[in-house]
């Protein structure tokens, strides 16, 4: 047992001068009673007996000395090992492209799998060490290389949210090829990260209208790696809102007027995540993807090592009951 304030069992020295005090009292009465009649002095105190002193002073004791240990905070310690995991750096690779508009995910794809990163980040655990966050499209844009700072990422999520400018086409490939560029700007500016330190985490709805994506996979297999990937979308699809006329919503049509729907493909991306080592998500209402993030994380754990843990119970209540208890008997007695 240890206590959390130790500094307060100090007090624990005055007790003597309590149980001293009580024994002066003590003979005090006793020299009374050789000089009076037992009589006199019980009309002056109900203290009447040498044992009835003992019990009041034990009392007393045990109350001061329960309430001095509670104040002292007493814990009870208990020792274990924990694994110490090494710390993963991950690299969000975002799919932002008009088919992502689609709302047959609540509120839309880019806006759930926005809010789900968002969450996931705020209330990341320790094993995430730096976070950087891609978008692509037709094009790709580093929106954050790696940082520590949960609100930097946070800002470029916002950033994402009100930037309604439609992007038109989807090239995985290129926000691939963008994602291996952050890895080697990380290691020329810190010489002890590897590329099996990076883990990418790709989110979209499968459309892929570029030509680059075999090159870039290849690559990242290469350089071990792993990529999960993560598909938002309904089998049946949504139409694909681009803005508000006149209090109705405008979607995206064709050359012929027909309105456009934005389809579902996993096929892409369960191949990305199979050739890279990785795992491939299915997110049917984008509530599943903070789950599938921190399933992410768990299987990228790796331990270096271990570290004893000690764990504190409180037990002060205890002391506080039983001086509680002396005190409520002591009174009554």
């Amino acid at each position: 047992m240890s206590f959390g304030a130790p500094q307060y069992l100090n007090l624990l020295f005055l007790l003597p001068l309590a149980v001293l005090l009580f024994w002066l009292i003590l003979r005090y009465i006793t020299k009374i009673r050789t000089q009076f009649q037992m009589e006199q002095v019980e009309r002056f105190s109900h203290l009447s007996t040498r044992f009835r002193y003992v019990r009041l002073t034990f009392l007393f004791v045990l109350a001061s000395g329960s309430l001095i240990l509670a104040v002292a905070e007493p814990q009870f310690e208990l020792k274990r090992e924990e694994d110490i995991y090494k710390k993963i750096n991950v690299v969000f690779l975002l799919d932002t492209s008009l088919s992502m508009r689609a709302r047959d995910i609540a509120p839309s794809r880019i806006d759930r799998a926005r809010q789900e990163i968002q969450n996931f980040i705020l209330h990341r655990n320790e094993n995430i060490g730096q976070i950087g966050l891609i978008n692509f499209a037709g094009s790709s844009v580093i929106l954050s290389y790696l940082t520590e700072d949960a609100q930097n990422i946070v800002f470029y999520l916002d950033y994402l949210e009100a930037d309604l400018r439609p992007t038109f086409g989807t090239d995985i490939g290129g926000g691939f090829k963008n994602a291996l560029l952050l890895l080697e700007k990380e290691q020329e500016i810190d010489e002890g990260l590897r590329p099996e330190d990076f883990t990418f985490i790709l989110i979209s709805d499968g459309e892929d209208h570029g030509e680059s994506l075999q090159e870039a996979v290849q690559k990242a297999i290469q350089l071990h790696v792993r990529t999960y990937t993560v598909g938002l979308g309904t089998e049946t699809g949504a139409y694909i809102p681009i803005g508000e006329r006149d209090g109705h919503t405008v979607f995206l049509v064709d050359e012929e007027g027909d309105r456009l729907l934005a389809t579902f493909d996993e096929n892409t991306l369960r191949s990305v995540a199979i050739r890279t080592g990785g795992r491939y998500y299915r997110s049917h209402t984008g509530t599943e993807l903070y789950k599938n993030l921190n399933e992410i994380l768990w299987n990228e754990r790796k331990v270096i090592g271990t570290r004893t843990v000690t764990e504190k119970t409180p037990l002060y209540y205890w002391f506080i009951v039983t001086s509680f208890a002396a005190l409520a008997i002591f009174f009554i007695d």
